[in-house]
């Protein structure tokens, strides 16, 4: 197919032709040769590329507000210019479309992941053109990938936080003890024995062992949110149940859009982020309410979203900022009672996740993985 600049110059050669008729072929040679070289030239390295094969690397999952890197590998017998373009739903933002040779080439787009939820990455077109950018071919892949967008995760004052919830709500800690074992991944860190594990510094850690993991403390925590508030109500039920999960805690949780029941395994943050990752606006019923340990609910006149642990009440803000020191906790801390009026506040920003289960680091990823899948198919 003809670009615009093939048009143009094929216009320019049926002129000329007509001006050669009054002034002689002498012009016709001189104009109209180089351009049915151009075009011929052109026509024939177009009509030559092949369909490339692709390869692609998408991230299965990662955090709102992070930024996630999608690779196109390409493999072409005869490489050629053109564009790429790789469509995406409007939960995510990034470049649309980059300038390149496909060959054995590999194209890589930052993509913003904006929205939680199942977004979409795909489908892939690739428009060839010759040397001359006279004439076009064009492509597509009909891949279809999806990226699980979780809430953004916050660092929250772990310590202060389970402070408060067995001040609260009677949350057990009493554990039997059982024996002294080597350090398995997933395991909390209160439960490592630093004492007999400093005697040797060159072997595994130590971790008390208890008679039964059914004894380990549990949290249910609540998640819903009035109209408005949801990503909000998200990010922050995500730091809360993630906290919880890092101090060892059995978390569980209940959303308008299911529950996970209470675990405290490897795998256990990754299942509570997906499901407040499809977390929509509404309330859970009212027993799961009120078993609930932690309750983290958005207000409709989009003034906060608060955390109550028992019978008391503050802002996500200041549950979060827990661990301040005790002059700088009493002057940003306004605990209230259920029922009670208190102040309004401005909602805060949402850094970088804590990485790996651990809390305190700048990014999390909890163990994800990629897939590479082909795709093609000429349009």
């Amino acid at each position: 197919m003809l670009t615009r600049r093939g048009f143009a110059l094929l216009g320019v050669a049926v002129l000329s032709v007509a001006m050669a008729v009054p002034f002689g072929a002498r012009s016709l040679n001189a104009v109209v040769g180089p351009v049915v070289v151009a075009l011929a030239v052109g026509f024939v390295q177009v009509k030559r590329t092949d369909h490339p094969d692709l390869t692609t690397t998408v991230p299965t999952h990662g955090f709102r507000g992070e930024t996630a890197t999608v690779a196109l590998e390409f493999s072409a017998s005869n490489p050629f210019a053109a564009s790429v373009t790789l469509e995406t739903d409007d939960g995510l933002v990034g470049d649309e479309t980059v300038e390149t040779n496909v060959g054995e080439t590999t194209v890589e787009f930052e993509v913003e992941l904006a929205e939680r939820g199942e977004r979409r990455v795909g489908p892939v077109r690739v428009v060839a053109t010759d040397v001359f950018g006279l004439f076009r071919r064009e492509f597509t892949h009909r891949i279809r990938e999806t990226v699980l967008v979780f809430p953004t995760v916050r660092e929250v004052s772990t310590p202060t936080a389970v402070s408060a919830l067995r001040e609260e709500s009677a949350v057990p800690d009493d554990r039997e003890f059982d024996q002294l074992r080597a350090y398995r991944r997933g395991d909390p860190l209160r439960d490592v024995h630093w004492k007999s594990s400093a005697k040797r510094p060159d072997e595994d850690l130590l971790v008390r062992e208890f008679r039964s993991e059914e004894d380990r403390a549990q949290v249910e925590v609540v998640a819903e949110a009035d109209g408005g508030r949801v990503d909000d109500v998200a990010d922050a039920a995500a730091s809360v149940a993630v906290g919880f999960v890092d101090a060892g805690f059995a978390v569980g949780l209940s959303s308008p859009d299911g529950r996970v029941d209470p675990a405290s395994d490897e795998y256990q943050d990754t299942r509570l982020l997906t499901l407040l990752a499809h977390m929509e606006t509404g309330s859970v019923p009212a027993e799961a309410r009120d078993r609930a340990d932690v309750v983290v609910h958005g207000l409709a006149d989009g003034s906060t979203v608060e955390i109550r642990v028992g019978d008391r009440v503050t802002t996500f803000e200041e549950f979060a900022a827990g661990g301040a020191s005790p002059d700088d906790a009493e002057s940003r801390r306004t605990v209230r009672r259920v029922g009670e009026s208190g102040p309004k506040t401005d909602r805060g920003t949402h850094p970088t996740a804590p990485d790996g289960g651990n809390a305190g680091r700048s990014e999390r990823e909890p163990r994800p993985d990629e897939e590479r899948n082909d795709g093609g198919g000429p349009r």
